[in-house]
């Protein structure tokens, strides 16, 4: 079988948002991947990601009606013959570790030979759900394409790669893993308040989307877009912040020099830390960080 690479991603901007129709930016992440391999020398971890692709496996075959036309019958010998994902992608941590094996398996085993990225975007949407139960597809979908990808009410875009503005952005290690399924039904139950709801729908989405706009458009309103933007997910989305970056998501608000947003669901795993005054690998030396 021949390798082919499939990267992490990075949703800059659009978390929850893109469930409600929010516009979404996300951008491939190069220092992690993963590929499809033949089993050849068994171990824990390769049996583990075989028997997660043979249920996954049982899963498109249901679904077939909704994904195109997929070689089932090569998908399921090769998982006789020892199919895994060989990733060194970090699960729950927000960078498409699942999102990145639904882009191999398609790649490799889907004949459909669409180039419409909204439909794309369906097809990984319902793949991607049975990881999360609830899935836009972007994450997929910037793993196969290994580009940064805008979507903005039913348009998805191919983007060259993206400058930030007159700013560096790292991922940072919150030392705990997150669980997205957990993360999205806090999500619901917080839109079934009426203040909160409001808040989001208005407010949030406005606000994420400013920042693209920003970004896309090098305007010098990107760093006041992005200090709201953290702002108001420290006082509303608070519970998704864990308790080892509490503290310094409130620092680096008062000291105005770094701005800290989720990287996903949250809950967890990496978190994306703005840094405009080039001060965060000295106040943050305590963390793990990634540069983007």
């Amino acid at each position: 079988m021949k390798n082919k690479y499939f990267y992490s991603k990075i949703l800059l901007f659009g978390e929850y948002g893109i469930i409600k129709k929010s516009s979404g930016l996300s951008i491939p992440f190069k220092k992690f991947n993963g590929t499809l391999k033949l089993n050849d020398k068994p171990n824990a971890k390769v049996e583990a990601s075989n028997l997660e692709i043979q249920k996954f496996f049982e899963y498109i075959k249901a679904n077939t009606n909704y994904l195109g036309r997929f070689n089932l019958q090569s998908l399921k010998e090769d998982i006789s013959n020892g199919l895994y994902f060989d990733s060194d992608i970090p699960k729950g941590f927000g960078v498409g570790s699942s999102g990145a094996l639904v882009a191999a398996i398609y790649d490799k085993y889907c004949d459909s030979d669409t180039d419409d990225l909204y439909e794309l975007k369906k097809t990984f949407s319902t793949m991607e759900s049975y990881f999360h139960g609830n899935s836009s597809g972007l994450d997929p979908l910037v793993s196969f394409f290994n580009n940064p990808i805008f979507i903005s009410e039913g348009v998805v875009e191919l983007l060259a790669d993206i400058k930030f503005l007159n700013s560096k952005i790292y991922l940072i290690d919150s030392k705990y893993s997150s669980n997205t399924k957990e993360m999205i039904e806090l999500f619901n139950n917080k839109m079934n308040d009426k203040d909160f709801s409001n808040f989001f729908n208005k407010s949030y989405i406005n606000t994420t989307n400013e920042c693209i706009t920003n970004l896309l458009n090098s305007s010098n309103y990107y760093r006041d877009s992005i200090k709201k933007l953290s702002e108001i997910t420290y006082k509303n989305m608070n519970e998704m912040i864990p308790d080892s970056l509490n503290e310094i998501w409130n620092e680096g608000l008062k000291s105005d020099s770094f701005y800290m947003k989720l990287c996903g669901s949250g809950g967890g795993g990496f978190f994306l830390v703005f840094d405009f005054e080039n001060e965060v690998k000295d106040k943050l030396d305590k963390f793990k960080l990634f540069e983007v």
